[in-house]
C-alpha cells in the first residue's frame, strides 16, 4: 500500500473519486508480500498490484467489500506460484480511509488498518502510538501489529491490516564488508543498495525515510563528507560511519566545515557497530546490523540476561517502539 500512496493523495486533491482494492486473505496459498494493494479512478489507469495472477481488471467495477477472486491451477502455474486458490480481496472508495492515512504511508510509516467488512463505515487507523485504544477489538489486531512486520487477517466481521515498511539499507562504499551488509540485510529482508558513488550516495541517502538506515564505510573525504551531510540533512533513522576514532573527528571537522551543525552530527552513530569485538567483515557486519535493530527500537542493546523483567518490555500486545 506505500507504493500507492502519492498517487492516491494526489487524486484525492484533484477531486477523483478513487477506489482501493486490497488483499486481506489468500486460501490454499500464501502471499509473498501481504496487504498489496492497488488503485484506481474513473479516468485513470491503476496503479500498484495485487497479487500473482490476479489482474486489477477483476475487481475493478466490483461494489464495494470483500471480492472473493479465484486463481486457477493454471493461472498460478502462469504466475510462479505452487498451487492455485482463493484471495479476498476488500474494495472500498479512498475516502473511507482517514485522511491522514495517506501522508503516513508517504512518509513510509507503520499503520494498522481495521475495516467493518459487514457495514458501509470509515476504516480505522491505529500507529505505534495509538494501537492500545485497539483494546475494543478482538485480540489478533495489537498482536497481529505487535509482529513489526506486514501481515492480515480476515477475522468474523473484521478485516485487520498491519503494514510495516521494509527497511533500505543504504551501504556508501563497496569491498568484504558492504558484501557482508548486503547479506545480513538479506536475512532481515531488507532492501541493500551498494554505492561507491557520490552522487549516488547523496541522492539516495537525501530519500531515506525514517525505517531506513545509511551506513558510510567510504574513507574519501570526497565521498563519505558530502553522504553523511545528505543523510543528516534527510530522515534515516539510523546514520553510521565505520573507521577509527581519529577518522571519526576528521569527518566531524569536514561536517563542522560545510555547515552542519554540531547537533546533527551527533546522530552519528560512528564508529559503528555495538561492541562485540568484530574482527571479521561478517562480525562487523552483524554489529552494525545490530546496532540498527537496537536504535530502531530505542533499546541499549545489552544483554537480555542482564536486563531482566519481560524479554519483550513493551508486551506481548503492544508493538515495538520503532522508527519514531
Amino acid at each position: 500500500m506505500y507504493e500507492i500512496a502519492d498517487r492516491v493523495r494526489q487524486w484525492l486533491d484533484a477531486g477523483r473519486d478513487v477506489t482501493v482494492a486490497q488483499v486481506v486473505a489468500t486460501r490454499g496459498f500464501s502471499s509473498r508480500d501481504p496487504g498489496r494493494a492497488a488503485a484506481w479512478t474513473e479516468l485513470e489507469a491503476p496503479v500498484g498490484a495485487l497479487l500473482e495472477g490476479v489482474d486489477v481488471r477483476d475487481v475493478a467495477g466490483r461494489p464495494a467489500g470483500i471480492v472473493e477472486v479465484t486463481i486457477t491451477e493454471d493461472d498460478a502455474v502462469r504466475a510462479g506460484l505452487a498451487c492455485g486458490g482463493v484471495a479476498s480481496i476488500l474494495v472500498r472508495p479512498a475516502s473511507a480511509y482517514p485522511v491522514e492515512l495517506w501522508a503516513e504511508l508517504a512518509d513510509r510509516r507503520p499503520v494498522c488498518l481495521v475495516t467493518d467488512v459487514d457495514g458501509a463505515g470509515p476504516t480505522t487507523m491505529y500507529t505505534p502510538q495509538t494501537i492500545r485504544g485497539a483494546g475494543a477489538y478482538a485480540d489478533p489486531v495489537p498482536r497481529l501489529f505487535a509482529r513489526g512486520t506486514s501481515a492480515t487477517a480476515l477475522t468474523e466481521g473484521q478485516a485487520v491490516v498491519a503494514l510495516w515498511p521494509v527497511p533500505t539499507l543504504v551501504v556508501v562504499g563497496d569491498g568484504l564488508i558492504a558484501t557482508a551488509l548486503a547479506n545480513a540485510g538479506a536475512l532481515l529482508d531488507w532492501t541493500v543498495r551498494i554505492t561507491p558513488e557520490v552522487d549516488a550516495a547523496v541522492a539516495t541517502a537525501q530519500a531515506m525515510h525514517h525505517s531506513d538506515a545509511v551506513v558510510v564505510l567510504s574513507h574519501d573525504r570526497a565521498v563519505d563528507g558530502p553522504a553523511l551531510a545528505a543523510a543528516l540533512d534527510g530522515h534515516a533513522g539510523y546514520v553510521g560511519a565505520l573507521g577509527s576514532r581519529r577518522t571519526q573527528a576528521a569527518r566531524r571537522e569536514w561536517l563542522t566545515e560545510h555547515g552542519v551543525a554540531e547537533a546533527d552530527q551527533d546522530r552519528i552513530h560512528g564508529p559503528a557497530g555495538l561492541d562485540i569485538d568484530a574482527h571479521t567483515p561478517a562480525e562487523i557486519a552483524v554489529s552494525i546490523v545490530a546496532e540498527i535493530l537496537a536504535a530502531r527500537a530505542d533499546s541499549t542493546g545489552g544483554s537480555i540476561k542482564e536486563r531482566g523483567g519481560p524479554i519483550h518490555t513493551a508486551g506481548v500486545n503492544a508493538p515495538p517502539p520503532r522508527y519514531g
